[in-house]
């Protein structure tokens, strides 16, 4: 009983290993769906961070300026999983954030006691009105973030040097330089298209990812020849789902128009190297399991075979017995042949498409964070020269336009943090699945329809498929990138912007105290000059007693005194007016060289650390390339038992 149970456990066994490889094959192909949408939303938040500087700029320069920004429309829900765009998807304001820059905007604009700072802050008013008039109307149509008034966009910023400038030494100015620093941010986004191409990002998501590949199923399986064999020799099943053969396969001759009207690589499509790898993996397990059901039909009848040849039962029964078994082991026999050749296919389109594409997909990623690592190191250096913020705006009032422009920025920070987080998880979860998916060619050769327990498994062993040793690295090396702390640091300058935020508030709302109190001071500046004026005509004209104009001129006095506290008062409020002024100029220039020096700091180091794990890579793709993979081969092979 223990040598039958053992066997079964061994035949279980391979059914699962393939069902395993069909899974993580399945999940390869979802993940790089995630991995394709991630990367292009991390390109497109950089472009989104460059267009809220180029606002934050752009309202800090000058309170009436007729700068404009269009914001794109939202994103398309994630459970559809639609990308529209090979080189970025849209990403508008959060919803969170467009209420509270509509709060801010219905708070009111200032108001001064002179005429013209009057006129001043309706002409505000009326665009502020135009700026947020011309968000939403684009909200529903627009494909792109659109600067007007002299954005510069992708191809423009090539045109320019792109380099630091030199500066006096009493350093940059802060908005001065913020305008270098929105320039290499478009730079970066640039540097991803190649990549956005690589992984097919323009590619619709459909149902899990597959519908296309089981809409073309069968004629994937058309390509494959069924060879019958009579042959009495028993090769290994496991042989089936772990051999490196590196037999021809017809896959490569068999052509598919859908095929040939895709592929974002010089190897081939990526995408659908998975698809078919998928469909063949999916084939294979049916196969597998289809010949585990038949073995355990024949075992039944080899069972019924021996025990009517010991009950000496008539000879008739028994030939019809041993025709069955014939008829069932030249169906055994079949199927291990038509399982060798959907593997033998595996290994090709393995060996021959997938690896070429993953690793052309390295040398893409090194050439991206190779941009963006020169991207952000000249950003940390600009930010550096920094010594001064000179904001024209803030001598005249801060209002509401500076607070949604700053509102905006904190949002794209926000966004940047959550989509550089989606894009490290989703790539690391893309190399797990494909890596888990390699693992499982890494078993021992042992005799599957065997009548002797299986023999203990193999170790891991490195030396397998140069691609398995390709992600085993990638995956390990993953693990050692600088992420958390870039994580921390865009963390921390959004709570720096959100701080600007809330004092951009309080001096607002100071300088709406100061120009109540000072609406106030005009009114009874004028009531008293009335006064006095009456006071005057009546004494002209009506006789007065000396202790009536005793009486009237104190009156006055007092009206006086009471008009000089109040001016007083006045004062004092415009005195913490300046002080909050300058509490705003402190935290923006500090907030600026600290927490986004801190960013482009940490951004600097993942980039490096990134640029040298791809590169090291290919490096060892390269290498494996050329080394012999026979002791893989030698290394997995065990004694191979006949029936």
């Amino acid at each position: 009983m223990g040598c039958v149970a053992s066997k079964l456990e061994e035949e279980q066994e391979v059914v699962s290993i393939c069902r395993e490889r069909k899974r993580l094959l399945k999940l390869a192909v979802e993940r790089r769906y995630a991995l394709a949408e991630a990367h292009c939303r991390y390109c497109q938040s950089l472009y989104a961070v460059a267009a809220a500087i180029k606002l934050f700029v752009a309202r800090h320069s000058s309170p009436t300026s007729p700068f404009l920004i269009t914001f794109p429309p939202p994103p398309p829900p994630t459970e559809q999983n639609v990308i529209t765009n090979p080189m970025f998807l849209e990403q508008g304001p959060s919803e969170s954030t467009t209420h509270e820059a509509i709060a801010c905007e219905s708070g009111g604009s200032t108001t001064s006691s002179d005429s013209s700072e009057e006129e001043e802050t309706k002409e505000e008013e009326r665009e502020r009105s135009k700026f947020l008039g011309k968000a939403e109307l684009e909200e529903s149509g627009s494909d792109d973030v659109k600067v007007v008034d002299g954005v510069a966009n992708g191809s423009q910023c090539e045109q320019k040097g792109l380099t630091v400038i030199d500066t006096p030494e009493r350093g940059r100015e802060l908005l001065e330089a913020l305008k270098d620093i929105e320039d290499h941010f478009v730079r970066a986004y640039d540097s991803g298209k190649d990549v956005s191409r690589m992984l097919e990002a323009n590619r619709v998501y459909l149902q899990s990812g597959l519908e296309e590949i089981k809409e073309n199923s069968t004629k994937l399986i058309q390509a494959i020849t069924w060879h019958r064999s009579a042959s009495s020799s028993k090769p290994s099943c496991k042989s089936l789902v772990a051999s490196s053969s590196k037999s021809p396969s017809t896959w490569t001759e068999y052509k598919n128009d859908l095929f040939d009207e895709y592929g974002g690589m010089d190897s081939g499509s990526h995408s659908l190297t998975l698809g078919r790898l998928y469909a063949w993996e999916k084939k294979l397990y049916e196969e597998i399991k289809s010949g585990d059901s038949t073995w355990k039909i024949y075992e039944r009848k080899c069972s019924r075979l021996r025990n009517q040849d010991v009950r000496g039962d008539d000879e008739l029964a028994m030939d019809k017995t041993r025709a069955a078994v014939k008829d069932l082991y030249a169906g055994i026999l079949v199927a291990i042949r038509s399982a060798e050749s959907i593997s033998k296919r595996i290994e090709k389109l393995r060996d021959e498409e997938l690896q070429p594409q993953i690793v052309e997909l390295l040398k893409g990623l090194t050439h991206t964070w190779k941009i963006m690592l020169e991207s952000h190191e000249t950003q940390n250096k600009i930010l550096f020269e920094v010594k001064s913020f000179a904001c024209t705006a803030y001598g005249k009032f801060c209002n509401d336009s500076h607070r949604l422009a700053t509102l905006q920025l904190e949002a794209e920070i926000h966004n940047w943090c959550a989509c550089f987080t989606e894009y490290v998880a989703a790539q690391k979860a893309y190399v797990e699945a494909l890596h888990g998916w390699l693992t499982k060619f890494l078993v021992p050769e042992v005799e599957f329809y065997s009548r002797r327990s299986r023999s203990s498994a193999a170790p891991y062993r490195p030396t397998g498929p140069p691609l398995l040793v390709i992600c085993h690295n990638w995956l390990s090396s993953m693990e050692n990138l600088p992420s958390g702390s870039v994580s921390f640091a865009l963390r921390s300058f959004s709570k720096d912007v959100r701080a600007l935020w809330t004092q951009q508030g309080e001096e607002q709302q100071q300088k709406r105290k100061v120009d109540n109190l000072a609406k106030q001071l005009d009114r009874r500046t004028l009531a008293m000059q009335k006064t006095e004026t009456r006071f005057l005509e009546s004494k002209l004209i009506e006789f007065k007693t000396d202790q009536e104009s005793e009486h009237h001129n104190q009156l006055l006095t007092e009206k006086k005194d009471q008009l000089d506290i109040f001016r007083k008062k006045l004062d004092m409020e415009k005195e913490k007016h300046h002080k909050c002024m300058q509490e705003t100029q402190r935290i923006t220039l500090s907030g600026f060289q600290t927490g986004f020096s801190t960013v482009f700091k940490s951004i600097t180091e993942f980039s490096k650390a990134s640029m040298k794990m791809y590169n090291d890579l290919v490096n060892c793709s390269e290498s494996a390339g050329k080394l012999d993979n026979q002791s893989y081969i030698e290394g997995a092979q065990f004694e191979k038992i006949d029936i």
